[in-house]
């Protein structure tokens, strides 16, 4: 019974011992090993890039800086944007500890008007911001507001004659010259009466397909060279099946 007693006692000092031991390991090791693991941690110079005004047809461009503030790498997955207006471009997608890049944002104006905002998405291993959200944001202004921005030739017959008309509108407080109209399509007869247009007014221009052909092409653009701040305006043109 005594042995027995003993044995007991013995045990339970050596189960008390190992688990003192236990703590103390972990008490000075555990820390270190937590430190040792590290954790990346995304850090932006700012979230949104305000280009200010621009004019339709221009472009914004500007940065922002990524850092990695973490202990461990920085893997930046991918970089996304919300509208394919504007363009994200990374200089680097691995980032040591205290390390940055570049990401390269261009907006371009396109066919927008007035107040615009776009967002960049940054997907990061950064367990506590995974997702990065950047806007990129201003204002896009128009001179000359061209109506439409787009000419379809669809639904033509052979030996037809077609006409479609573009609007061409001064908006602006200055009177606004057209210098030159200018296609890519040689089927197409651009006529446009008023060269010069008030602030206001109104100008159409006439696109004329005197006699639709069987092989015509009619895809292309017109460009319109003018005095405003959109001093060059490109229209898409689309053709169709011919019948």
């Amino acid at each position: 019974m005594i042995m027995i007693f003993w044995m007991k006692k013995v045990s339970q000092a050596f189960s008390l011992l190992l688990t003192l031991t236990i703590v103390i390991i972990w008490l000075f090791l555990g820390p270190a090993a937590c430190k040792a693991q590290g954790s990346p941690k995304i850090k932006v110079d700012k979230t949104v890039f305000d280009f200010g005004v621009i004019y339709r047809g221009n472009s914004a461009e500007g940065d922002f800086i990524i850092r990695n503030e973490g202990n461990d790498t920085l893997r930046i997955k991918n970089v996304r944007s919300s509208c394919g207006c504007t363009a994200a471009i990374l200089d680097k997608k691995n980032l040591g500890p205290n390390e940055q890049t570049k990401l390269n944002a261009k907006f371009s104006s396109g066919r927008f008007k007035g107040r615009v905002n776009k967002k960049i998405f940054v997907y990061t291993n950064d367990t506590q911001s995974p997702i990065t959200v950047l806007e990129v944001q201003g204002e896009v202004k128009v001179d000359l507001e061209v109506t439409p921005s787009m000419i379809y030739f669809s639904g033509l017959k052979v030996g037809d004659r077609v006409e479609r008309k573009i609007s061409l509108k001064n908006v602006s407080d200055s009177m606004i010259t057209v210098q030159e109209i200018s296609s890519t399509v040689p089927a197409i007869k651009l006529e446009l009466l008023k060269m010069k247009i008030v602030p206001g007014e109104a100008a159409n221009l006439n696109l004329v397909v005197d006699k639709v052909e069987k092989d015509m092409k009619l895809t292309g653009s017109l460009t319109i060279r003018n005095t405003s701040r959109q001093d060059m305006i490109t229209v898409q043109l689309y053709g169709g099946r011919i019948r």
